[in-house]
């Protein structure tokens, strides 16, 4: 891909230098008609090359950018699919508040969950705990009041799997 890349440019700039040397698009445009059967097989044969490496570098990096990333996260972790959807809900709703890196909020209400979850509590059980607890009973500390179960059932723990696994990293 990367070599696509680099071969496209170079072909190009040779493609500028040809026409520059010939005096300019005027004098290329005149010397085209006057020139031989190569020298006009040449010139098609150039502009195919780069309307194909037109079309194929950008194919290219398409195709290896359309790989499924979802699953990853801040600082190299893989998250689970519960823990995508967690994702999901916490950006749709607790990024207004809450600060996380993760899904690069910066929230002014809440408390920083990196610091607050991923700091201060050392293991992932306890980091869900407090989260799935904080859904479920509201906050009223701070400069904002965290409403009651924003998410019940399997959206709160979703929301929390995720907030434990990423808070901190």
């Amino acid at each position: 891909m990367v070599l696509g890349f680099i071969l496209f440019w170079v072909v190009l700039g040779l493609a500028v230098f040809f026409v520059a040397m010939r005096g300019g698009p005027r004098a290329a445009r005149e010397s085209l008609h006057t020139d031989s059967k190569l020298g006009q097989r040449a010139v098609t044969l150039g502009i195919v090359l780069l309307f194909v490496f037109g079309l194929l570098v950008p194919a290219l990096v398409l195709a290896h950018n359309g790989e499924h990333k979802a699953s990853s996260a801040v600082g190299g972790l893989h998250l689970n699919a519960e823990e995508v959807k967690g994702r999901e809900l916490f950006s749709h709703t607790c990024t207004v508040c809450h600060t996380l890196a993760a899904v690069k909020s910066v929230g002014r209400t809440g408390p920083d969950l990196d610091v607050r979850v991923g700091d201060d509590i050392s293991t992932p059980a306890g980091r869900k705990a407090l989260v799935e607890n904080a859904i479920a009973e509201g906050r009223a500390r701070g400069n904002g009041n965290m409403p009651a179960q924003l998410y019940q059932g399997k959206e709160a723990e979703e929301v929390a799997s995720f907030v434990a696994a990423v808070a901190g990293h």
